[in-house]
């Protein structure tokens, strides 16, 4: 249900069966998320806020992983370096342009 919600959000104007589930995947997340305190009720929660296509997606990815009991803490460092190198080269180019 989550990953339908996340997808709905990538509707065209006129797409009325994705307008329909946006609506109900809403509705059924938000009692979903009511209900439960664990891991899930907070992505949802955190999906409710802010959808991974409105977002960076990578920092939010991120953030999810570390939070889970069996991540890699090598692979969360090496992800973590990832997004700063990538951030640092994105304001590089940045100022390149306003140049």
């Amino acid at each position: 249900m989550l990953a339908f919600y996340e997808a709905s959000h990538l509707r065209l104007h006129g797409e009325d069966t994705l307008e329909e589930a946006l609506v109900s995947t809403t509705t059924h997340r938000e009692a979903v998320a009511s209900e439960k305190t664990n891991r899930l009720s907070e992505q949802i929660i955190r999906a409710l806020k802010r959808p991974l296509r409105k977002s960076l997606e990578r920092l939010q990815y991120i953030s999810i992983y570390q939070d889970e009991a069996s991540h890699n803490k090598a692979l969360l460092q090496f992800a973590k370096l990832n997004f700063n190198l990538l951030q640092y080269l994105h304001k590089e180019k940045l100022a390149e342009i306003l140049r």
